[in-house]
């Protein structure tokens, strides 16, 4: 063997060992999907037997309410559950002692409740302390509802 063929065959030697060690690297083949059975919690049983389902109560949730990290602003946001519908008036209120500032927002439906949005309102409107923030939302179809209220820090 001429010099010059004796390291081609030094690298097919070394190639062939390192495929035959890499071999054993593979994992098993993935299974095959199986057919499952669906499972619903209790309480969400399938309306396949012609049973409608159980409606969720009406309720509004403020969902945060909070100063923006650049201090210029509050923000809150919130939505109603149990009620899908374009239309409705969502009034957020925050109050401290006397003092009383709201901001109003369209409710939006979407896919599963009705979306008050986000409102900014100005950090000028309040005074530093303490204050509570809530949200009610009225329509043609709902006298008024009222979330619980959130606490809120005013720097």
């Amino acid at each position: 063997m001429s010099d010059r063929t004796r390291p081609t065959w030094q690298y097919v030697g070394i190639l062939l060992i390192v495929s035959s060690a890499l071999v054993g690297c593979t994992g098993p083949d993935a299974p095959s999907p199986s057919p499952t059975t669906s499972t619903l919690a209790p309480g969400n049983e399938s309306t396949a037997k012609g049973e409608d389902p159980t409606p969720i109560p009406p309720e509004a949730v403020l969902v945060f309410a909070t100063v923006d990290a650049d201090g210029a602003a509050v923000s809150a946001s919130a939505y109603v559950a149990g009620v899908i519908e374009n239309g409705g008036t969502c009034t957020f209120t925050f109050s401290a002692g006397d003092a009383v500032v709201t901001a109003e927002a369209e409710g939006l439906a979407d896919r599963a409740t009705t979306s008050c949005g986000t409102v900014q309102v100005p950090i000028d409107q309040f005074t530093s302390g303490p204050w509570s923030a809530s949200v009610s939302y009225t329509s043609a179809t709902i006298s008024e509802l009222v979330s619980a209220s959130s606490p809120l820090e005013i720097p």
